[in-house]
């Protein structure tokens, strides 16, 4: 049962499209949704932590 506590307390990183321009943005996703806020380099747009990812 240790390993799927470690699995789930995971965060791996992954590239989304910006909902507002669809540029590639790199997030830090934990059990589904963003564990950071995430900024768009290209338009600035905020996506905030807990969106789901």
């Amino acid at each position: 049962m240790d390993g799927c506590q470690e699995a789930r307390n995971a965060i791996t990183i992954e590239e989304v499209p910006c909902p507002r321009c669809g540029e590639s943005v790199e997030v830090f996703i934990k059990d589904g949704f963003l564990a950071a806020d995430a900024k768009c380099d290209s338009c600035g747009h905020v996506m905030s932590a807990g969106t789901a990812g």
